[in-house]
């Protein structure tokens, strides 16, 4: 159950039943009379799609960083995880990676990664959760329609929520952490009642990707768990995953660029498919069997929305996940940058001072955490003529060393774990800039 710590209010309302709700759910209980989770969409009993997440039918993967992040939040998580049917993955020797320069050669590594869907993902966070959280109630159901304010105070005091009877109602609390997604749902509050709204940093990827569950075809001469196949970044780049998840079942996500999108018919897919550099993931998808549509989606840009920034912030107020920073889901941070905010929330909640002041110091180290995820998307993303947005936020040193570091990895195992411990959150990636890392860098390039 959850345990005590300062009292900090009566109720906090949490909007938003995904990743970035329930976990933060979990930071805030502690310090809290009550906790009201607000989701538009009923929970079934079981794993099952949320018909309110688009997301939800594409391929999802916890980096170590989040997967961390979130056995922290909620001890037991990954143990009722695999218990469930979650596949183990070793990334470098379980997974089959091509792409113009030939087939990537395996090697052992003692870093796991787990394959499943995300609605057995969310499932098993929720059952956690709620275990572990008595002071933890769902509203369900219902949507917000903006915030209550207290122009005096300056301060949020709740919700206006709107029913499926089209009934709307009011909903207090003490503090009000918005985990509602990318879809600018406090953006449009804030700017209803005549607050600054947060700076965004937008970057337009214009990524679309469909998914689509599959049986695959036995095969005693099958050596792998997983796929990726793509293209090296330029105009007219493609790619593909097929990754292992519950009930002996695989996710299949093919991406595009700038218009260049994956159909969502079975002959179109495959045709997608079969056009990636290397033949193995579309020969694995010709012999399956698709067992789920194949669904769509259409990612713009990726956000990030300075509320750290902001001269008049309300009080009471602050945003998770997404709803702060939203990433191209190519790069699997999104999860994982949504849970280590969560952790961020839970230790300034745990520090000193007022509310406010807890609250404060947890946007100044919200800004920090997705400091590295943002700039590592933004990173791959740039290496794609086609997007779009502030490319001067690296300098063409930095762009020249980071692809260089990528290269080096390849041929010395040891740099290859500290870029995989920097793409998997573990740490920032200034420490590739420490001498002993740059050297390594340069010798195996130079080998």
């Amino acid at each position: 159950m959850t345990q005590r710590g300062e009292r900090l209010g009566e109720r906090a309302l949490v909007l938003g039943g995904s990743l970035a709700g329930l976990l933060a759910a979990r930071a805030v209980a502690p310090h809290f009379d009550e906790v009201i989770l607000v989701d538009r969409a009923a929970f079934d009993g079981g794993p099952a799609p949320r018909m309110s997440a688009p997301q939800t039918f594409h391929l999802h993967v916890l980096l170590k960083g989040g997967e961390q992040a979130m056995e922290a939040l909620a001890p037991g998580f990954l143990a009722r995880l695999e218990a469930s049917g979650s596949v183990p993955l070793d990334p470098g020797h379980d997974f089959f990676s091509a792409s113009e320069l030939g087939v990537a050669k395996p090697f052992e590594t003692p870093m796991r990664v787990h394959g499943q869907s995300r609605w057995l993902l969310e499932h098993c966070l929720r059952a956690q959760v709620l275990e572990g959280t008595g002071n933890l109630t769902f509203r369900t159901g219902e949507t917000v329609r903006g915030l209550l304010y207290n122009a005096e105070r300056g301060a949020v005091e709740g919700v206006r929520l709107e029913g499926s009877d089209g009934v709307e109602d009011a909903l207090t609390g003490d503090l009000v952490v918005d985990a509602s997604g990318r879809g600018e749902g406090a953006i449009r509050w804030l700017k209803a009642l005549g607050l600054e709204e947060p700076p965004v940093e937008t970057v337009k990827v214009s990524f679309g990707y469909a998914s689509t569950v599959v049986r695959l075809r036995p095969d005693a001469a099958r050596s792998w768990k997983a796929v990726v196949v793509g293209n090296l970044p330029r105009d007219g780049a493609r790619g593909g995953v097929l990754m292992p998840i519950e009930d002996g079942r695989h996710i299949c996500s093919l991406g595009g660029r700038a218009g260049d999108y994956p159909p969502d018919d079975e002959a179109g897919f495959l045709a997608f498919a079969k056009a990636l550099p290397n033949p193995e993931l579309y020969e694995a998808l010709a012999g399956a069997q698709f067992e789920a549509p194949i669904s769509k989606l259409i990612y713009p840009a990726n956000r990030l929305r300075h509320y750290e920034a902001m001269a008049q912030r309300p009080e009471g107020f602050v945003p998770v996940g997404d709803a702060l920073c939203s990433f191209n889901p190519t790069y699997g941070q999104g999860m994982s940058s949504a849970a280590l905010q969560a952790k961020a929330l839970s230790e300034a909640l745990a520090g000193a001072g007022s509310l406010q002041d807890r609250l404060e110091a947890y946007l100044a180290r919200a800004a920090e955490v997705v400091r590295l995820p943002w700039r590592q998307a933004n990173y791959n993303d740039f290496l794609y003529p086609t997007t779009e947005g502030d490319r001067s936020m690296f300098t063409p040193e930095e762009m020249t060393y980071r692809t260089q570091v990528q290269m080096a990895a390849l041929r010395d195992d040891r740099v290859r774990e500290w870029s995989a411990a920097v793409q998997h959150l573990l740490m920032p990636f200034e420490r590739l800039l420490e001498p002993e890392v740059r050297e390594r860098v340069a010798a195996a390039l130079a080998a």
